[in-house]
C-alpha cells in the first residue's frame, strides 16, 4: 500500500502565514497552560533572514484569543514603530526590537511572567542549579538578570539584549520580574520556555 504525498497549498494569503500559525498556537497554548499574566506579557518571531523584522503579538489583547492574522509585522530599525496606530506596547516593543537587532541567533522570543518562573526571579539567588534532568538543561545555558531596570523601554531591552549576545545562552532570568527564553524556532522555544 503507497501514501501519496499531499501538495500543501498556502491557506491564506497572509505573509509569512505558517509563521504566523505557530506563533498564535503558543500564545494559545500559553494561556490554557496558565503560563501568561493576561495581556503583559509577548511574543515574537523573525521571519527574514537578519532576524530584524518580526512577528509580535498586538497590545491589549489577552493570549488565549490572538489569531495569526492578529500578529503585527515589525521592523526593528523603523524608530516611527511606536507612532502607528497598531503599535506594539511599548515595553514590548524596547524588549524585543532590542534583541531582534542585537542577537541575530534569537529567531523566536518569549517572555512571560509565570508563576513559577517569577518565583525564581524573585529569589535573592535566582540561579537554576541542574540538580534534575530538567533543570540540567539550562546548565551554562541562562543567564540572571540582577540588576532589573524597571519597564523594558528602549533602554532596558538593549542592556538586556546584551546579556544574551552568547549563542549559549537561552534563558534569562529577569532578576524581580520573570523570564526571557530564546530559540531557533516557536516550538524550540516553547520547549524551553515550559520548563
Amino acid at each position: 500500500m503507497s501514501i501519496a504525498r499531499l501538495q500543501k497549498e498556502p491557506l491564506s494569503n497572509l505573509p509569512f502565514y505558517e509563521e504566523r500559525v505557530d506563533l498564535a498556537c503558543a500564545f494559545r497554548w500559553t494561556a490554557r497552560l496558565n503560563m501568561h499574566e493576561a495581556v503583559a506579557n509577548h511574543f515574537s518571531l523573525a521571519v527574514n533572514e537578519d532576524g530584524t523584522k518580526f512577528l509580535m503579538n498586538p497590545n491589549q489583547v489577552h493570549f488565549s484569543r490572538i489569531k495569526a492574522s492578529d500578529l503585527l509585522l515589525i521592523d526593528a530599525n523603523d524608530p516611527d514603530t511606536l507612532s502607528g496606530p497598531n503599535a506594539p506596547d511599548p515595553t514590548a516593543w524596547g524588549l524585543h526590537g532590542a534583541i531582534h537587532r542585537n542577537v541575530p541567533h534569537a529567531r523566536c522570543v518569549m517572555h512571560v511572567h509565570s508563576i513559577h518562573a517569577t518565583v525564581l526571579a524573585s529569589l535573592a539567588d535566582s540561579t537554576l542549579p541542574p540538580i534534575d534532568q530538567n533543570s540540567a538543561t539550562f546548565f551554562n545555558r541562562h543567564v540572571v538578570d540582577a540588576n532589573y531596570g524597571g519597564l523594558a523601554f528602549e533602554e532596558e531591552g538593549e542592556r538586556c539584549s546584551q546579556l544574551l549576545t552568547d549563542p549559549k545562552v537561552k534563558v534569562m532570568v529577569m532578576g524581580n520580574h520573570g523570564v526571557l527564553v530564546i530559540g531557533d524556532t516557536v516550538a524550540d522555544t516553547f520547549n524551553r520556555m515550559f520548563y
